[in-house]
């Protein structure tokens, strides 16, 4: 942190609430090797994120996708819509997997990667 008087700058989830969080329709052996892996996140990244207002109309000519997670405890599919509806990219993806489709489905994520690529690349 910046001192004893400052806020945190970053968390870590518990190991015993990752599962839930992130990886519930994932397999053991991906959540285990993610808990192991986990580090802390930095707390400025997710609050603090802003674009200059002298650069807003270039960031928007940048096509981007959004991949919504329909079984995401961690975001869920209304706060997923809300952050679509703030700034709305040029599609929007659904993918029935955790927060995590990397490891709860792989190849249907790399299904759609490959399609954002092909559309956007």
């Amino acid at each position: 942190g910046e001192g004893p008087d400052k806020p945190p700058t970053s968390f870590i989830y518990k190991k015993e609430l990752v599962q839930h969080h992130f990886y519930q329709r994932s397999p053991l052996e991906d959540v285990t090797l993610a808990k192991m892996l986990l580090r802390p996140v930095p707390v400025r990244a997710l609050r603090d994120v802003a674009f200059p207002d002298d650069h807003g109309k270039d960031i928007d000519k940048l096509p981007r996708v959004y991949i919504k997670t329909l079984h995401d405890n961690t975001i869920s599919v209304e706060d997923q819509d809300a952050l679509v509806n703030a700034w709305p990219p040029s599609a929007v993806y659904t993918i029935d997997s955790d927060h995590s489709p990397f490891f709860s489905q792989p190849f249907e994520l790399f299904g759609l990667l490959l399609k954002v690529a092909t559309n956007y690349g």
